[in-house]
């Protein structure tokens, strides 16, 4: 998480501009202002997860089984999808089995393998908890009209490309 309540101001970039003359200070302060807003997002989300006894990386795993047709997913599908090594997400299992969210059961296709099922209590929790998260994102957008959202995520999306790292 990154947290930063002080924003450098015009007379802080002035001295960095004397030390590091090409530096571009617009660029440095949007980006960490791009780093604040995302970790406050991320906390916000986090204490709506935590009334459902969740992280927001247990949530993901949820949602990534909820959203398959089948909800059912080899533990190193669900790894790559997140984004995240297999050790981590094989904690996150292990965490969300011992909730009984999920279980693990042998792939039917290969038996040397083990699927990770969305269990009925973990949809049920999928389903309590996203109206709240979906909230959430609403409200934080909220200040924004449709016009300023498209412009908001086109730039995103300029930074950040669909399927880009």
């Amino acid at each position: 998480m990154f947290y930063l309540k002080d924003f450098p101001d015009e007379a802080m970039i002035a001295r960095f501009k004397a030390i590091l003359p090409n530096v571009d200070a617009a660029g440095v302060q949007i980006f960490i202002r791009l780093l604040a807003l995302g970790s406050e997002c991320l906390s916000r989300l986090d204490r709506v997860l935590g009334e459902h006894g969740l992280s927001h990386g247990r949530w993901i795993v949820l949602m990534l089984l909820r959203r398959r047709e089948v909800w059912r997913a080899l533990p190193s599908e669900l790894a790559d999808e997140q984004g995240i090594s297999r050790a981590t997400m094989s904690g996150l299992i292990r965490g969300l089995e011992e909730q009984g969210l999920v279980a693990r059961q042998p792939d039917e296709r290969d038996r040397r393998q083990t699927l990770v099922v969305l269990t009925p209590e973990g949809a049920a929790l999928v389903e309590r908890a996203l109206p709240e998260c979906l909230g959430l994102m609403e409200r934080t957008l909220s200040p924004l009209d449709d016009e300023e959202k498209g412009e908001f995520r086109r730039l995103i999306e300029k930074l950040f490309p669909l399927g880009g790292a």
